[in-house]
């Protein structure tokens, strides 16, 4: 069987999911500094009023309201696309961690290129022909299989084992010729 997730990448899911915060707590840090530098200066002003002292005053107080708005807006920029796709990925990983595997044998059909998002994080699938016991049909299922992943390097037609969880890929093999005959034969008898 082929693994496709291994220990070491829920470890950089975890580091890039910090690293990705701790930027974005530094960045806004220096949004903060600056914001409070201005309104300092904005409060040192002297209490006498002139052309010159009010047209200051109105500068720092513009700059303050650009610096916190450009700071609003690429926060949530930040933190709705690059933070949030990290977060989602991170948890997909937690879940396969602890979550519960299901083992299936089917038949590969074909590997399909588009890029679906589930939950915020990309996948290509995997269409496989699997029996339906509740129905007594074969039917077509799309397995997910991560965009940042190999794709499985199967031939139409190679019966396969896979582990899923939630219907996402994570491992795979082909069935030995020796199990499918075996199979074959103890549904004949029945």
């Amino acid at each position: 069987m082929i693994n496709v997730y291994k220990q070491e990448d829920y470890d950089k899911a975890l580091q890039l999911k910090k690293r990705l915060l701790m930027y974005y707590f530094i960045g806004l840090g220096f949004f903060l500094v600056a914001v409070a530098v201005l309104f300092i200066l904005y409060l040192r002003l002297p209490y006498a009023s002139t052309k010159e002292i009010k047209s200051k005053g109105d500068m720092y107080m513009s700059l303050n309201c650009v610096i916190t708005a450009i700071a609003v807006i690429l926060s949530f920029i930040y933190l709705g696309i690059p933070y949030k796709r990290a977060k989602a990925y991170f948890r997909l990983l937690d879940d396969i961690k602890i979550g519960q595997k299901v083992t299936n044998v089917s038949t590969f059909l074909q590997n399909d290129d588009s890029i679906t998002e589930v939950g915020k994080v990309d996948f290509h699938t995997m269409v496989v022909l699997e029996w339906s016991d509740k129905t007594q049909e074969f039917m077509r299922r799309h397995v997910l299989v991560d965009k940042e992943k190999p794709m499985p390097d199967l031939k139409n037609g190679d019966i396969i084992t896979y582990v899923t969880h939630a219907n996402v890929l994570l491992s795979y093999g082909l069935k030995s010729e020796e199990t499918v005959f075996e199979e074959l034969e103890e549904k004949g008898e029945k």
